[in-house]
């Protein structure tokens, strides 16, 4: 069967310490069906960052490849997931005058007040990825998702605008060009760990969410259904392994070992004292320390990180705005004992969060290291389905209204060559 016959969205997720492709064929009732997934070990890149363009599009060549392999279809183009701390949403605001107050507010005047809020100075070694959410308000009454039609003569939108390192972006665009697929968008990574893990109520009443990756570490705050928020530390869980190592005088790969197989976020008296054997660089001389000495060693790095996400939080709202507490995701996150450490400093309530995702071939992304691929998919399908309705519509709907100003502002600011 060829490609076209079927409704295939297809999204990439480069991460630092793998690459996960995911094809899924989008069904009538806006559902999605996946059909292959391909995961790599992820080359050349640091933090979110190319640091090798060829490694890094071996990488996601052999990823594509298999999901390619298993969904027997051939992949055109991709939904790309953005990280780094090169990348920051930042909110921005606009207005503009409703032309026909008789008539309502328009598609017109929502494209007019988002193109206003937009209107970014930037330096020029950043640009403009995407526009990720929007909050009206007509007439000074706010909290309005979809205000066509409604009557007013003042329309105000509020809008969390992604921008990223402009060389960056070219880099993973040209990585990605190599293997001649087509970027359809970029979409912010932890927005989409948070459409993967994220139930309703927890989206509307306010949450916390911690997507503790190899590379990174991104924290998102969503209220009544909108991010509020979004930050990327450069620190994760490949920092614990560097700890473990210059402490312990180790290899990487032996520092990992030991966190994988003897690893705690904290210090269990009952495991304490036990003892572990290490190999120290070169393996040619085998050590062995307390347990407890290791496990001091993870606790001290995820300690210092929570402190710093507790710091960040706290310089711009308050905890009571999250009353649901903290959601940690990632690969990071199955660690041992994180999230008793993650209470301690955060002094709320931290669940693990996995994909909510029960469809074809779950049990291959069912952990909580395939949260920002599987979001990457819903939004995908999302995307389709709007462009759909659009398509068969004279007007603009609110998605397709957004997507206009995202392609507008991608004109403006260093377009990928």
């Amino acid at each position: 069967m060829k490609a076209e016959k079927k409704k295939l969205i297809s999204v990439i997720d480069i991460g630092t310490s793998k690459v996960t492709t995911l094809i899924g064929e989008l069904k009538g009732d806006g559902t999605v069906g996946l059909l292959g997934v391909g995961v790599a070990p992820s080359e050349g890149v640091k933090k979110g960052i190319v640091t090798d363009m060829d490694k890094t599009a071996e990488s996601i060549y052999q990823s594509v490849n298999a999901a390619e392999k298993e969904a027997g279809q051939v992949m055109v183009s991709a939904i790309i997931g953005i990280t780094g701390d090169h990348v920051a949403a930042n909110t921005s605001r606009g207005f503009t005058k409703v032309a026909d107050p008789s008539k309502g507010v328009s598609a017109e005047d929502m494209r007019r007040a988002v193109e206003s809020a937009s209107r970014l100075l930037l330096p020029p070694d950043k640009q403009v990825v995407g526009i990720v959410e929007q909050d009206f308000s007509v007439d000074g009454h706010g909290g309005i998702r979809y205000p066509q039609g409604m009557s007013g003569g003042k329309l105000e939108v509020e809008v969390q605008i992604v921008t990223a390192a402009t060389a960056s972006v070219q880099n993973l665009a040209r990585c990605i060009g190599k293997l001649k697929i087509d970027i359809e968008s970029y979409e912010l990574a932890s927005m989409a760990s948070g459409e993967a893990v994220l139930n309703e109520d927890e989206k509307e009443i306010g949450t916390v969410l911690i997507d503790f990756g190899a590379g990174t570490t991104e924290v998102a705050v969503f209220r009544n259904k909108l991010l509020r928020k979004a930050r990327v530390f450069p620190v994760g869980s490949r920092h614990i392994d560097n700890d473990i190592a210059l402490v312990l005088c180790t290899s990487a790969r032996e520092a990992e070992r030991l966190k994988l197989e003897y690893g705690m976020a904290y210090v269990d008296d009952s495991v304490g004292s036990e003892p572990v054997m290490l190999e120290h660089v070169g393996g040619e001389k085998k050590a062995q320390i307390p347990r407890g000495h290791l496990c001091e060693i993870i606790y001290d790095r995820v300690f210092e990180l929570f402190k710093l996400i507790a710091h960040d939080l706290e310089t711009d709202m308050p905890m009571s705005l999250t009353p649901t507490g903290v959601v940690l995701t990632g690969g990071g996150s199955q660690l041992p004992g994180i999230t008793r450490v993650a209470e301690q400093v955060l002094g709320m309530n931290v669940r693990i969060g996995k994909p909510l995702y029960t469809g074809d071939h779950a049990d291959q992304v069912s952990g909580p290291e395939f949260s920002t691929p599987v979001g990457l998919l819903r939004i995908a399908a999302r995307n389709a389905m709007h462009r759909t309705v659009a398509a068969g519509s004279e007007g603009f709907s609110a998605r397709r209204m957004l997507n206009e100003a995202t392609s507008f502002l991608r004109g403006l600011f260093n377009k990928i060559d």
